[in-house]
């Protein structure tokens, strides 16, 4: 896990990543606001439990959290969820019906604690209110994202994701190549259903993004975005026209089990 670090005032990523042979990183990035009422945006999947919750309470004292976010059920972003709620006593989770269905075969979450809101809602965190903004993209009906007008810090949820070839802290560290191939990979492979949409409707849900004017866009599966909305959105409006992708295959298994090891391919 790489030290946490501030996209913005009392905003802070918390990236894990994993190495995937023969590709490169792919991150898994929660975040932290220090608003009046804090608020934790996602808590992670198991693998990083430890990390997570290291990283997450070096920023905010537990019982000082009053908001934890969750965007949506995947376990990447909701594996941690139970642990998160009993060292943090007097949040609410910011979740939808949806999600607490899904989630429903493997938590039990404790109801009165929910806050159940939908895309176009929004929550007071005491100094700023937080919009839900569900980005073009997304891999779970559950999905909505999260605008900080105070910040200008659109957090997109999965969406504008990119497997980057080592770890790095913003996008513009990486060469402009491999993150046209990377960002392209992670966004049809994460939303395949991209094939099947009318790229004007996803032009009319990324011109509500840029109506925002974000100054930052953060993704769970990719480094930051600062001062690059038109190019990230620019981006995904081309990924809605592009034609499937051809998944791996074995022998595309067997390239990678051949690859460098994590350790070498990262550095």
């Amino acid at each position: 896990m790489q030290s946490p670090y501030r996209v913005a005032d009392e905003t802070w990523v918390l990236p894990s990543y994993m190495d995937i042979p023969g590709l490169g990183v792919v991150y898994f990035t929660p975040m932290v606001i220090r608003a009046k009422e804090p608020v934790l945006i996602d808590c992670g999947g198991p693998v990083h439990r430890e990390e997570y919750m290291k990283a997450a309470f070096s920023l905010v004292e537990p019982k000082d959290v009053k908001w934890i976010f969750l965007s949506h059920d995947d376990r990447d972003h909701s594996g941690n969820i139970m642990q998160v709620l009993d060292m943090c006593p007097n949040a609410r989770l910011i979740c939808n019906f949806i999600a607490v269905a899904r989630m429903s075969e493997e938590f039990q979450l404790p109801m009165n604690r929910l806050m159940w809101l939908n895309n176009g809602d929004s929550f007071n965190a005491g100094d700023r209110t937080l919009g839900l903004v569900r980005p073009p993209l997304f891999d779970s009906p559950a999905t909505r994202g999260l605008y900080d007008p105070k910040t200008g810090v659109y957090y997109a949820v999965d969406c504008f994701g990119a497997i980057v070839p080592k770890t790095c802290e913003e996008v513009g560290e990486v060469p402009a190549d491999a993150y046209e191939g990377g960002f392209t990979f992670f966004n049809r492979v994460n939303h395949p259903w991209h094939e099947y949409t009318d790229p004007k409707k996803i032009e009319g849900v990324a011109h509500q993004i840029r109506a925002l004017s974000p100054k930052v866009i953060t993704t769970y599966h990719g480094p930051p975005a600062r001062n690059r909305t038109e190019d990230l959105l620019t981006r995904i409006c081309k990924v809605a026209a592009m034609e499937p992708l051809q998944h791996p295959t074995q022998k595309d298994l067997e390239a990678m089990l051949a690859a460098p090891p994590p350790a070498a391919a990262a550095s």
